[in-house]
């Protein structure tokens, strides 16, 4: 998904890097048995079928923009491309390294604010596409809270926090996850977040379906605006009818592949 034509020779020497790293040498201490929210994240990767996401290549589209993952055991590729309002091609490009924009192929010029702007964006869309196995990333911190209730059936609470160093822009949002205490997987999420003002969010998982054995998910979003920061409450007031709709988030023209490959 990279763009036709220019492919300037630093990218492909990064991602015949990245395909050729070998996978870290297993610890030789025993493993002790999750337990916990660790031992609810694990059955959830399983239940979505994403325990080889070590090593992986995803495609997919969102709100008019292609998206490419690529991991290989700790090393990553994320790509986005679209068009802008000029009509040139865009392609972001996030790895280990840093993020690198091409505008019509040719690397563009970005200073700190946009290039942390660009990476934490094209990041973000990454990490809700791949839940939960995004919630395996260094920054996350995770808790195991209470049972709840939502549309008849039982859920796993699991509170979620960030670090600052890894944690991206946003890092003081606070996210609840709600996962299915009879299927494993994760059926509704809640957050609260600071920028433009505030607010919270819940989303409803909808349109399940399997790719490659994968469960692939939308979400309908609900939520408010302000100060109301009360993430306990969300699926209560979800339950009640409090929250107003406000968006479908929508993945389409998904593609995943085992192992990863040089992208289209």
């Amino acid at each position: 998904m990279v763009p036709k034509g220019k492919r300037p020779a630093g990218i492909v020497l990064l991602l015949l890097l990245l395909l050729s790293t070998c996978a870290p040498a297993p610890d030789s201490e025993e493993q002790t048995a999750p337990t916990g929210a660790e031992a609810v994240l694990a059955r959830a990767v399983a239940a979505h079928g994403m325990e080889g996401f070590d090593s992986v290549r995803l495609e997919f589209s969102f709100r008019d923009r292609d998206y490419a993952v690529l991991n290989d055991h700790g090393r990553y590729a994320y790509f986005r491309r679209f068009t802008d309002s000029l009509g040139r091609e865009i392609t972001d490009i996030l790895t280990n390294e840093g993020l690198e924009r091409l505008v019509g192929g040719d690397t563009a010029r970005l200073t700190a604010k946009d290039s942390a702007a660009y990476a934490s964006s094209v990041n973000s869309v990454r990490y809700f596409f791949m839940l939960p196995y995004g919630l395996y990333d260094p920054a996350v911190n995770t808790e195991l809270l209470d049972t709840v209730s939502i549309d008849g059936e039982g859920y796993d609470r699991v509170r979620v926090t960030f670090d600052a160093d890894g944690g991206g822009r946003d890092y003081d949002d606070v996210y609840h996850y709600f996962f299915n205490r009879r299927t494993g997987a994760l059926d509704y999420l809640a957050y609260t977040f600071e920028e433009d003002g505030g607010g919270i969010r819940f989303r409803k998982a909808v349109n399940q379906r399997r790719v490659e054995g994968v469960l692939i998910q939308d979400y309908v979003n609900y939520g408010v605006d302000g100060p109301d920061r009360d993430i306990d409450v969300l699926p209560a007031r979800y339950t009640a009818g409090d929250l107003p709709e406000l968006s479908l988030i929508e993945n389409t023209a998904v593609t995943i592949g085992f192992p990863p490959a040089t992208f289209r």
